[in-house]
């Protein structure tokens, strides 16, 4: 006959083995099921050589509005929300800023994402949100203030005379994991709470790039641009070489310093991004500052971007997870 103790023992192991199989079966239930198929990830879809934009499942029209870069703070919002009622406007493009996201090291601040999140819901409007990292219009503005007090770990552009640019350094390694840190974050709490897909695609950060300087002349960036050109850059753009060991000028002579300097740029969005989408797998797009078609020598325009001097034939190169919405200085164009 078991004793007292044993029964105690028993009947809590019956009650935990309880409590797992309810949990197991709540997971598995048809509600649970029917929010998943009901609200899958909005997703690009592609077909016979045409792309569409799918959310919950089926082809989504975006009318589409932008706040201005300071007007996602609750204060602001009522504002935003009746510009987009007047407008019918469906979809609201919104900034989320690093510096309001992360204001102490490893500490996020999920306050503003989720006003923003209930407010759409409540006005039954989707989302596409501005991740205003690293860059925002060829400028650090949006970083943490911890990482601006600190200049000399996350580096800013060093100019041909050796002075500091007021714009991030895509060398600086330990700006790119506090980016990436921060944007796992911020992609992996999007989607816990949000399970309704009401935000539907992402922007990796804003107007990437640099003015005042063709690119970065830092040591350790020098030392890059007189190395031998990565492999896959010369794939993407179409160059053979003269000889192995050839550098960027040796391979792109005038426009050397804006290629050397995009791809440098996009190679540290790309493993920013690349993070957030394996948290999340949200669409992601970037957007970029554009040269003037008619006096687009380098140094005309905001360095760092793609210009078509960065694509083989004008056609646009980037990772399969994104893609490209350019954007001239005063007005938005067509997404691509």
């Amino acid at each position: 006959m078991p004793t007292k103790n044993q029964h105690t023992k028993w009947s809590k192991q019956m009650k935990t083995l309880l409590i797992a199989a309810l949990v197991a079966a709540w997971a598995i239930s048809p509600g649970s099921q029917a929010q998943t198929k009901d609200h899958p990830i909005p997703r690009i879809a592609q077909k016979d050589g045409r792309y569409a934009l799918l959310v919950d499942g089926a082809p989504f029209l975006m009318l589409g509005a932008q706040s201005n870069n300071s007007s996602d703070w609750p204060a602001t919002l009522p504002k935003v929300w009746s510009a987009i009622e007047y407008l019918h406007a469906n979809t609201l493009e919104t900034p989320i800023y690093w510096e309001q996201f992360e204001p102490t090291p490893g500490q996020f601040d999920y306050s503003a994402v989720d006003t923003i999140l209930a407010q759409a819901r409540q006005h039954h409007v989707r989302l596409v949100l501005l991740w205003f990292g690293t860059w925002k219009n060829g400028s650090q503005h949006y970083m943490p203030e911890w990482m601006k007090l600190k200049p000399e770990l996350y580096t800013h552009v060093t100019n041909k005379n050796g002075e500091l640019v007021d714009s991030p350094s895509p060398f600086a390694q330990a700006s790119l994991d506090a980016d990436t840190r921060a944007f796992t974050a911020f992609m992996r709490h999007l989607k816990e709470a949000d399970p309704d897909r009401t935000v539907i695609m992402v922007q990796v950060e804003n107007e990437t790039g640099t003015w005042g300087t063709l690119r970065d002349y830092s040591p350790a960036a020098e030392k890059l641009f007189q190395s031998a050109v990565p492999a896959e850059v010369l794939k993407a753009m179409e160059k053979t070489p003269a000889t192995p060991q050839a550098n960027w000028r040796d391979v792109f002579g005038a426009e050397a310093d804006v290629d050397f300097h995009a791809w440098a740029v996009a190679k540290y969005v790309g493993q920013i991004a690349a993070a957030g989408k394996a948290a999340y797998p949200l669409p992601l797009y970037v957007n970029a500052a554009l040269r003037d078609p008619f006096k687009g020598a380098p140094g005309t325009y905001e360095s760092g971007g793609p210009p078509t001097t960065c694509f083989p034939s004008g056609k646009p190169r980037r990772p399969r997870s994104m893609f490209l919405r350019p954007i001239s200085t005063c007005w938005i164009r067509p997404l691509i």
